[in-house]
């Protein structure tokens, strides 16, 4: 198994859904766009004690503003990442501000046509955040542990793209 070359995603036409930010700009070159919540990469590693996770988990999520530009053959491009604050600034507040920063980073492209985009697998850590799309394969555990398992995860969101990686298909 291997990773894919492209993966579909599908535009979404309601606001409330989560690929309404997707398309082509200027030369055919694609867009995702969204904001999120994250966590820095190694935030729950077995490094930290449960009662400082517990404790200081708000200090560490930041609200983020992303923007991912990839060419007419879906190629990483760029990634621009700007923070709204953390969620113990006011969530709420930082998820205003990151929502102003996408309409700026929206701005930049120039007219964009919401569509289906086809796109490769990267990766980008930003300030210790990672952002992505990550192919991972894992073997089963339990009583068919010969099976394996692959999936697409879109990073720092949790949603996970399933073979056929033609389909579109996703889950939470």
């Amino acid at each position: 198994m291997a990773a894919p070359d492209l993966l579909l995603i599908t535009w979404e036409s309601d606001q409330l859904d989560r690929f309404h930010l997707i398309g082509r700009y200027s030369d055919g070159n694609q867009y995702m766009a969204f904001v999120t919540g994250a966590f820095p990469a190694d935030w729950w590693s077995g490094s930290r004690p449960a009662d400082y996770l517990r404790l200081f988990w708000a200090e560490h999520k930041r609200w983020y503003a992303v923007l991912h530009r990839f060419d007419a053959a879906g190629k990483h491009l760029g990634t621009e990442v700007r923070s709204g604050g953390t969620t113990a600034d006011g969530e709420s507040q930082a998820i205003e501000r990151a929502a102003e920063e996408l309409e700026g980073l929206l701005a930049m492209l120039g007219p964009r046509e919401p569509c289906d985009i086809a796109i490769r697998p990267f990766e980008v850590e930003v300030d210790g955040y990672m952002f992505g799309l990550i192919y991972e394969c894992v073997d089963a555990e339990g009583p068919d542990s010969s099976a394996t398992h692959e999936y697409v995860m879109l990073q720092p969101n949790d949603v996970m793209f399933h073979p056929p990686w033609d389909s579109g298909e996703y889950s939470t």
